[in-house]
């Protein structure tokens, strides 16, 4: 007899639950959404300012002839913006790869580690040339200038608001798991 309320009341338990799994998964479709928008706008933003970049690169030669400014290779602000690009990749796979079952948690873990990575060069960066770093970095003494700090400032509020998203959805995948 007790055995059959234990039953029973296993089965509203379990039940219960269910149905607290299926709001989950309808509140989970508008985060995976969200995460999916973010990646995508993310990964265009990090491949067009890479695109930009290498094009700059690519036309220093004549712009330095036509102003007399010379453009400097910078490997940090080149790190950044793969970095970013690659992050956003990976934020956006993640939603899709938790839909078909594949193994999620290791796209949102690169994402985290790549934009922790970038976000760290662009605190060591601003920690020894300052504020206007990828200014600094592109243009010499040139680029210290108000316009090339606010760049800067975009890059790393930008990246730092990543990176606690990521952590966010990072926190979530696990303490999830069962």
């Amino acid at each position: 007899m007790q055995v059959d309320k234990l039953v029973e009341k296993r089965e509203k338990h379990v039940i219960a639950r269910g149905d607290l799994a299926r709001k989950r998964v309808e509140i989970g479709k508008g985060e995976y959404l969200f995460l999916i928008l973010v990646g995508f706008i993310t990964f265009v933003f990090g491949f067009i300012s890479l695109t930009v970049y290498v094009g700059v690169m690519y036309l220093a030669p004549i712009v330095s002839n036509l102003t007399g400014l010379t453009f400097l290779d910078s490997r940090f602000l080149l790190f950044v913006l793969i970095a970013i690009t690659v992050s956003g990749f990976f934020t956006s796979t993640y939603p899709f790869s938790k839909a078909i079952g594949g193994n999620a948690s290791f796209h949102i873990i690169l994402a985290f580690m790549i934009s922790a990575a970038a976000l760290g060069v662009q605190v060591y960066k601003l920690a020894f040339t300052g504020p206007t770093w990828i200014g600094i970095d592109l243009l010499g003494e040139h680029g210290n200038n108000i316009q090339m700090m606010y760049l800067s400032a975009i890059y790393f509020a930008y990246n730092l608001i990543l990176l606690a998203l990521q952590f966010t959805v990072l926190r979530k995948e696990f303490s999830h798991q069962e």
